[in-house]
């Protein structure tokens, strides 16, 4: 008995692996006992091993017990020496390995461990915004947020906050930009003077350059910019993509006031609220077959998909008779399930 509890003791101060590791030999060695004890009772060993564990759990269904003096004597040294205590332990760990998990994901402490996904820098409504886009845009979208908060500002089973300053080594690392989709940098808020708030995101793209010499995979860069002067500081850094803030906003205002509804047809293909029915721009591989502009137009308009743009050239009607180059990346727009069925 004295044996039992300092085994117990013993146990209960290592680490995890090493009470799991404990608690199986202890019931496999008290099955074989239990087998050699009792042979009629227990036919086999998971025969032994389902009595020990419903009996440690204080479930005890009594579908099978020991009959023999010898045999019940040793599963009283089973039950109260070790036994309850061990499985208490085990039950133990579980639960405070749940809470550790939350606790640890709420305050940003996790490591991303997954590929293919997108990393939003910095918290703002914009970036609520695009984050809640990109979850409408795909079932699978895993998203990764960079920030300096506290706690998690947003709950998602698709979501994990990181804790951290995107300008260190650290942070990228535990957030596996180099693996990522795209990493997507906001302007701060807060930041009255556009000089400031484009700075900080300069020094933030200049980390994630400086991070992205060391990996074999070009970590594709997307940076909201408050003022267009700027714009040739942040090509220093190798950004791949520039949204103009403010810029938006005037040119969408202009367009709808020289073309009225011409802001609806940008808010339909900026937002995905319509779901599965309302059209949205996507990126389709091109296929062998397709030799021409033409070709491809002309097979995916059948589709019901409308094929647009090479890239930025929106110039697709004008180059139908000319070949696909091998770097073209074609874009159409049409409605989610169709774009499925491509």
């Amino acid at each position: 008995m004295i044996f039992f509890r300092r085994l117990f003791l013993t146990a209960s101060k290592y680490r995890y692996r090493t009470v799991i590791l404990f608690t199986t030999f202890y019931i496999l060695i008290n099955a074989l006992v239990m087998r050699i004890l009792e042979p009629k009772t227990f036919e086999n060993t998971f025969h032994a091993i389902w009595w020990i564990l419903t009996t440690m759990t204080t479930v005890g269904y009594g579908d099978v017990y020991p009959t023999t003096i010898l045999g019940r004597i040793w599963s009283m040294v089973i039950i109260y020496t070790a036994g309850i205590g061990l499985f208490g332990i085990v039950i133990g760990m579980i639960v405070d390995s749940v809470s550790q998990y939350k606790r640890m994901k709420e305050e940003g402490r996790m490591t991303f461990k997954g590929e293919n996904h997108y990393v939003i820098i910095g918290w703002t409504t914009k970036s609520k915004n695009t984050i809640k886009e990109l979850f409408i845009g795909n079932d699978n979208t895993e998203i990764v947020l960079i920030d300096e908060l506290e706690k998690t500002p947003y709950d998602h089973e698709r979501f994990l906050y990181i804790q951290g300053s995107p300008t260190d080594e650290e942070t990228l690392r535990r957030a596996k930009i180099e693996k990522s989709k795209a990493v997507l940098l906001f302007a701060p808020d807060g930041i009255d003077n556009p000089d400031l708030a484009d700075g900080k995101t300069l020094l933030t793209a200049s980390s994630i350059e400086r991070y992205d010499e060391g990996t074999e995979k070009n970590i594709y860069t997307i940076a909201e910019i408050l003022n267009e002067k700027h714009v040739g500081n942040f090509k220093h850094v190798k950004i791949d993509e520039f949204i103009l803030s403010h810029e938006s906003v005037s040119n969408l205002m202009a367009k709808s006031a020289q073309t009225k509804g011409a802001s609806h047809l940008f808010t339909q293909l900026l937002s995905r609220k319509d779901g599965d029915a309302g059209s949205d721009l996507w990126e389709v591989e091109v296929r062998s077959e397709w030799k021409t502009f033409g070709v491809a137009y002309d097979h995916l308009k059948e589709k019901g998909a409308q094929l647009i743009a090479d890239r930025s050239d929106l110039n697709i009607l004008k180059k139908l008779n000319e070949p696909i180059p091998k770097d073209a990346r074609l874009f159409v727009i049409c409605d989610k399930n169709t774009y499925q069925n491509l």
